[in-house]
This record gives structure tokens, C-alpha cells and sequence, in this order.
């Protein structure tokens, strides 16, 4: 399914060729946020590790994810959302992740894994619902309501189907993004007792006629 924007930007569905593209948008994008200075101080090695990092992350996602982009064809992949369809547990991670994790981030791979590790243990698995583990905008292409597009674009199908969304906000400034487009805070957590905080958030569908077929079963009422 394919929505054009204004201007030049296109939704589109990735797909392997655009794997590497991909993770140095995520890696640009999240260079200077929230949780980058946490994860790894040093701002020269966070922009040394992170494509490496985020082509795990990516891999995953194409495999057993849905992702979703905005083509700026003056700039390529200007943006991206990465979700997944969660039935009754985590999906799977991409093959030797975590030995690939401690070989890419190093010194730095116990935050990474104390990441991981928070937001499975706090993540609702009894509950079907998409997840939003990234919703990425190139540094100069953000303020043009991109992601907001991107969001639009999938809750359209997830209202039409009557799936619930799920994702964490890293700080206000996205929770205020996230909330304009109909999701509710639950309870914050720590990643560690003196690491950052993360703010899970829930989107009802806005429309329902009948339970998705996935929902038979998981609890849901």
C-alpha cells in the first residue's frame, strides 16, 4: 500500500535493498537522542557504533516487522517507522544478536543489553497489538510532519482492523508527539535504578467493528 504526501515525499514499504539506508537514517536520527548520551557518552563513539548497531536492529525488522519509509527524492530515506505484530511474545531477534551486540558495542554493550532487557521485561505480550520500536526522521527533514504522516499511515490500517498500538516515548517532546495522535501514558520505568527513564504509551483503535482474529484468545476484551 502506497499514500503519497505532499511535495515529493511517497510511503512505502522497505524492503532488503534498502536495509543499509535504513540503519544510517536510524543511526542519524537518534545520534542526539534521549538515551544516546546514556548508552554511550562519547559522542565520537556513539556515531562510530550506531550504524553498525542499528543494522542489527534493522535486519530484525525486515524480517519479521513491518517498515514503513518516506522517500524525499532529494534526500533519499527521509523517514521511517519500524513496527511489529506482537500475538504472544517477543518477535524473533536476528540470528547471533547477541553476540553481534557485544561485538559491535564493546565496552559499552551492558547498557545496550540493560536496554533490551527493560523493555522486554516491561513490554504487554498478553495483549496482540502492534508495536513501534522506531520511528525515525532524518535531522533535516524533522518539523515537516513526517513522522506524523508515517503514524497517520499505519493507524489507518490498524483502526480498520481494530489493533491496538503500543510503543515507549524516550522524553515529553515525543510523548506530546504520540499523544496528539491518540496514545495514553501507562506507569514510566528506569532502564536501571540510575539510567534514563522510558514512557510506555497505548493507542486504542479509534474504530472497531469486530475482534482481530489474533485477539481470540490473548485476553483481550
Amino acid at each position: 500500500m502506497t499514500m503519497t504526501q505532499p511535495h515529493t515525499a511517497t510511503i512505502r514499504t522497505a524492503g532488503p535493498g534498502d536495509a543499509a539506508a535504513l540503519a544510517d537514517l536510524l543511526a542519524e536520527a537518534f545520534l542526539h537522542g534521549d538515551l544516546g548520551p546514556w548508552l554511550i557518552p562519547h559522542l565520537d563513539s556513539r556515531a562510530r557504533t550506531y550504524p553498525a548497531y542499528f543494522a542489527l536492529l534493522v535486519e530484525q525488522a525486515l524480517d519479521h516487522g513491518q517498515v514503513q519509509l518516506i522517500n524525499d527524492y532529494t534526500a533519499g530515506i527521509a523517514a521511517a517507522a519500524i513496527w511489529f505484530p506482537i500475538a504472544c511474545g517477543p518477535p524473533p531477534a536476528a540470528i547471533g544478536y547477541d553476540l553481534r551486540l557485544a561485538k559491535v558495542t564493546g565496552r559499552f554493550a551492558h547498557r545496550f543489553t540493560a536496554l533490551d532487557d527493560a523493555l522486554h521485561r516491561h513490554h504487554p505480550y498478553d495483549r496482540w497489538h502492534h508495536y513501534l520500536s522506531h520511528l525515525a526522521v532524518h535531522p533535516d527533514r524533522q518539523q515537516r510532519g513526517l513522522g506524523s504522516a508515517l503514524l497517520a499511515h499505519h493507524h489507518t490500517e490498524l483502526d480498520a482492523t481494530g489493533t491496538p498500538a503500543y510503543l515507549e516515548a524516550t522524553g515529553s517532546r515525543n510523548a506530546r508527539l504520540y499523544a496528539r495522535h491518540g496514545y495514553r501514558p501507562r506507569a514510566s520505568y528506569r532502564i536501571t535504578p540510575d539510567g534514563p527513564a522510558l514512557h510506555p504509551m497505548w493507542r486504542p483503535p479509534t474504530t472497531r467493528s469486530s475482534p482481530h482474529p489474533e485477539e481470540r484468545g490473548q485476553g483481550m476484551t
